[in-house]
Order: C-alpha cells, then sequence, then structure tokens
C-alpha cells in the first residue's frame, strides 16, 4: 500500500523522481527487515509511534530524510485502514475458500471409495432409508464447494473498491490519481464515497457470514462422525490419531478432534454477531469502535482454515466398518419406501401404496435379505452407488475448473 500511494505522490508532484526512488527503495528494505526481524519496538514503551502506520513513517524519515515526511501527504489512518481491513479480508477469504474447496475434493474422493457401501440414511436421527456412503460424503463435498463459491464470490466484490485516497473523511484536495492506486493495489477502481469507505466494515461482516456458514456445515460433519462412531452403531473406525484414550476408562477412545470441531466453530459463529454488535448505531464518519473489529476477523478466519485443514486430513483418514453397516439395515424397516414405490410402480396409487406398506410393517420379516436389497439399491434412486460415481467425478471436474480460474 505505501508503494502504491508513493507512485501517486510522485505523480502529482509531491515526490521528484529521486525522492520516489529513495522512498520506495527504503519502503521495500523496511518490510524485508520487518520480515526477518519482526518489528522492533513493538512494545509501546519500545516505541513513541502511536501505531504502525506512524512508526513505518518515523523508520522511513530515519532512512531517507525529509523525503519520508512526505508520505502520509493525501491520506489518513482511516483510510490506511479500510484499505489494509479490504485487502486482509480478501487473501483471508481466498485462503478460506481454497481451504473448503481442498475440503470439498477430499470428500469427493471419499465418496468414490464408498459409493458401494449401502448403510442406513437418518431423518430426525432415526433410520430412513437406504444410501450410500459415499452419497452421505457428498452432501458434505456439497456445502463446501458451496461455501467455496460463496466465498470467491464475495472475495470478487470486495476488489472492486479501494478506499485507499478516501483520506480521513472526504478525501484531499491533492490530486492523486484514485484509480493508479487502486490498480496498483489489485483493485478494480476507487471507492465511490469516502465518507462511507471509511467507516463501513462491510467486507469483514461478509466475510465473517461466509465463515459462519462454513462453520455450521463443519459442526454438522463432526456431529456426524460422533454419531457413526458411537458403541452402539461403529459405523466407521475413529481415526486413533485424532482421538485419545480414557484417562480412567481402559475400553474408550475419546473423538476430540470432531468434538473440539464442533466446540470451536461456535466462536466463529458468534463471531459475525460481534461484528454486527460493534457496528450497530454507530454514527457516519470513522469512530474508534471500528478498531474492535479487527481481532474479531482475524482469529475466525485464522481458526477457520485451519479446522477446514485439519479436516480435510480428518477426512482422509477415516474409515467405514462395512460389516457393521450391514447390520444396521436390518434395523428400522429402511426398505419401505422402495417396497411402496414398487407398488406404485405396479398401477397402485400412491397415497394407497403408502397405507398398504405403513400397515404391513410388523408383518414383514425383519431385516429382508440384505443382499437383495442391496442389489436393487445398486440400480435405484439417487442416492445410488451409481449415482454417487457419477456425481462425485463431476464434482472434482468442476471444482478443478474453478481452482484453475479462480
Amino acid at each position: 500500500m505505501q508503494l502504491a500511494h508513493s507512485a501517486t505522490l510522485k505523480q502529482a508532484g509531491i515526490f521528484s523522481e529521486e525522492e520516489c526512488v529513495g522512498v520506495q527503495d527504503a519502503l521495500k528494505q523496511i518490510a524485508a527487515d520487518v520480515l526477518i526481524d519482526g518489528l522492533p519496538g513493538a512494545a509501546p514503551s519500545d516505541s513513541p509511534a502511536e501505531d504502525i502506520h506512524t512508526w513505518v513513517e518515523s523508520e522511513l524519515v530515519a532512512r531517507v530524510g525529509d523525503a519520508g515526511k512526505k508520505i502520509h501527504t493525501a491520506r489518513s489512518r482511516n483510510d490506511q485502514v479500510a484499505t489494509l481491513l479490504m485487502m486482509y479480508a480478501i487473501d483471508a477469504g481466498a485462503k478460506a475458500a481454497q481451504a473448503a474447496q481442498g475440503l470439498s475434493l477430499q470428500l469427493c474422493e471419499k465418496a468414490i471409495d464408498w459409493a458401494p457401501l449401502v448403510f442406513p440414511l437418518q431423518t430426525h436421527c432415526q433410520f430412513a432409508a437406504p444410501g450410500s456412503a459415499g452419497f452421505w460424503a457428498l452432501k458434505y463435498a456439497a456445502a463446501f464447494e458451496r461455501s467455496a463459491n460463496r466465498l470467491a464470490i464475495s472475495v470478487a466484490t470486495w476488489k472492486q473498491a479501494c478506499p485507499l485516497g478516501s483520506g480521513a473523511v472526504a478525501g484531499s484536495s491533492i490530486p492523486i490519481d484514485r484509480n493508479l492506486q487502486a490498480t496498483l493495489l489489485g483493485f478494480q477502481g476507487p471507492s465511490d464515497n469516502a465518507l462511507d469507505s471509511t467507516s463501513t466494515r462491510d467486507a469483514c461482516l461478509e466475510l465473517l457470514a461466509d465463515a459462519a456458514h462454513v462453520a455450521l456445515h463443519l459442526q454438522s460433519f463432526a456431529t456426524d462422525v460422533i454419531a457413526f462412531a458411537q458403541t452402539s452403531l461403529s459405523w466407521v473406525a475413529y481415526p486413533a490419531a485424532f482421538g485419545t484414550g480414557s484417562s480412567m476408562m481402559p475400553n474408550k477412545t475419546n473423538p476430540d478432534a470432531m468434538e473440539l470441531l464442533r466446540g470451536e466453530c461456535n466462536a466463529i459463529v458468534a463471531a459475525h454477531n460481534h461484528a454486527l454488535l460493534i457496528m450497530k448505531g454507530l454514527p457516519s464518519g470513522y469512530n474508534r469502535d471500528l478498531q474492535c473489529i479487527k481481532p474479531v476477523v482475524q482469529s475466525s478466519t485464522e481458526s477457520l482454515v485451519g479446522l477446514l485443514e485439519m479436516t480435510t486430513c480428518f477426512a482422509e483418514a477415516l474409515a467405514f466398518r462395512p460389516e457393521n453397516l450391514k447390520a444396521s439395515l436390518q434395523l428400522g424397516h429402511i426398505d419401505a419406501t422402495m417396497r411402496m414405490e414398487q407398488k406404485v410402480q405396479e398401477g397402485m396409487a400412491m397415497r394407497d401404496a403408502h397405507h398398504a406398506v405403513a400397515g404391513d410393517l410388523e408383518s414383514v420379516e425383519a431385516g429382508r435379505d440384505v443382499a437383495v436389497l442391496a442389489h436393487q439399491y445398486q440400480t435405484t434412486g439417487s442416492a445410488s452407488p451409481n449415482e454417487t460415481l457419477r456425481i462425485a467425478h463431476a464434482m472434482i471436474e468442476r471444482i478443478n475448473n474453478a481452482k484453475i480460474n479462480q
């Protein structure tokens, strides 16, 4: 941002060619030094600078002399902060989108592996109908692909308008080229209204809203896995690297990673509401309350990316137990809907077929031949193994194309 601004000051006649070269060289060296050594005088007692912006300016003056005193011309901390937050949102949103895409791809790969495994899909936590375990994985693959797409759309929107050049509240009488600033920083153009762009934090709110959506999907995934791993079902072999044993009970393995995932996501969901409350009722123009949104955005988005990456590793290690799935197929009359639809295909009205099968449930031998059920299922329904494979391959191609074009 400093480099972009120095270029516009040169164009406006504030910097000479020589001064601009000296200032830009010094700015690059300051950045390099900070990357290697960190910020000198980071503690308030070690530096008289009010903030990072004034520290950079004082460091620049120390290196290039009076030319450094010109760097703050035609700008304010207000538009600097707004611009840096916008750039942070763009970067964080892109990272979160990439992580969500990675998880979606991993789940698509697992869906291919798990397509032949039939297990009871549920509604209201009751066994409902037979479905492929791969079909279950695709539920989350679709959710995280959608989340990635939503984040990508948000990032593209945030790149449209650059706040830099808005000054404190009403721009500047110095004739800086805001289009040049915006282009150099990767934006499509300058923001339209300085009063709005110095006081809005819409990008932060939108980023946190997108993050909250992702967190909800992560919590649902965690809850499913915890349920599938419980003793009464044991549908999945919970990966040992993501759990711990009990400190007292030798027979226990606790699904720690999924429980922590579910718990940590609450902070991400709450962060959006926290940010909304910070913004609630603020008057126009910059107010110091806006500073409070920075740690909320940073901690939430960094946590989200880490949780997505952890869940991707977890999904890769997760495995189903086919024999336990087969045993569960014999519970809950999960073939009832298929028997009803068979009657419909034979000419019976759907409502009559529904009543007939409902009244017939207890007389049907429990757990109809699983092999017959599985064979029927291989070729029928949108949740069938064949359809699961088709959709998984199509999603992988679509996501990879989206990654290329991002």
